[in-house]
């Protein structure tokens, strides 16, 4: 990676170009040799997404572990149906994860119909009436699968249900069916953690250094759904870009 002159300073929120300060994916787009922006082309919108929240997330003394995936954001443009499911029911499965297994089970379900719908060969010959009840039955379950009720605290129960609801709102009719289930999937997920999170989800901070581990693991599904061999940053230029943060 060349390391241009004159790098702003890692910082949360978004800023202009000359503000010397910026966000990871405004270093992305730095870096990649694009327009200024922290939504650059070079990267898929889902990982994006969790790269800016994560960096909004995290402290000041943190944010430097974003610098390792800087690379590997680089080139993940492709987009695809198959894709945009896997990348959802990875976070799905990912959610899931911080919840006692027995918990875990009424989304399974979801998660394996999305699967066997994204592995079918018939699923382009849905018709416009198959493909409409199966976008409808996922945009049923997004809104209505159970809220699981505990004793978390306020602000992490809310996280949960209020991602939920942006999975439900996303859930809309002019989705393939398999991107509407796991959608479904994901917001389900939430409805169960939002009662039985063993995280600390509430916390920014410490939410923020979960998701960098996690938004590696979301770059995986990228390179295993397209093929994609990227290079990593080495450790000499992430030395290097980090020393300039």
């Amino acid at each position: 990676m060349n390391l241009p002159e004159g790098l702003p300073t890692l910082t949360a929120g978004a800023h202009d170009a000359d503000a010397g300060e910026a966000c990871v994916m405004e270093y992305v787009s730095v870096l990649a040799g694009e327009p200024w922006s922290d939504r650059p082309e070079c990267t898929h919108p889902v990982l994006a997404h969790e790269a800016r929240t994560a960096n909004d997330l995290a402290s000041d003394a943190d944010r430097h572990r974003l610098v390792p995936l800087v690379g590997r954001l680089f080139g993940t443009g492709d987009d695809s149906v198959e894709l945009r499911t896997r990348l959802r029911l990875a976070q799905a499965a990912q959610v899931l994860r911080l919840v006692e297994p027995t918990a875990r089970v009424s989304v399974q379900g979801y998660a394996d119909h999305t699967r066997l719908l994204l592995a079918s060969h018939d699923v382009d010959a849905l018709d416009a009436a198959a493909h409409a009840r199966e976008v409808a039955a996922a945009w049923d379950v997004a809104r209505s699968a159970p809220l699981h009720w505990g004793d978390l605290d306020p602000a992490h129960a809310e996280h949960h249900r209020t991602a939920s609801r942006v999975m439900a709102f996303a859930a809309g009719p002019d989705l393939t069916a398999p991107e509407a289930w796991s959608l479904a999937t994901l917001a389900a997920a939430h409805r169960v953690a939002a009662g039985e999170c063993r995280a600390d989800c509430g916390d920014g901070e410490a939410r923020a250094r979960r998701m960098v581990r996690e938004l590696g693991e979301l770059i995986d599904v990228y390179d295993e759904v397209t093929g994609r061999v990227a290079d990593a940053v080495a450790p000499r230029d992430a030395a290097a870009l980090a020393a300039r943060l």
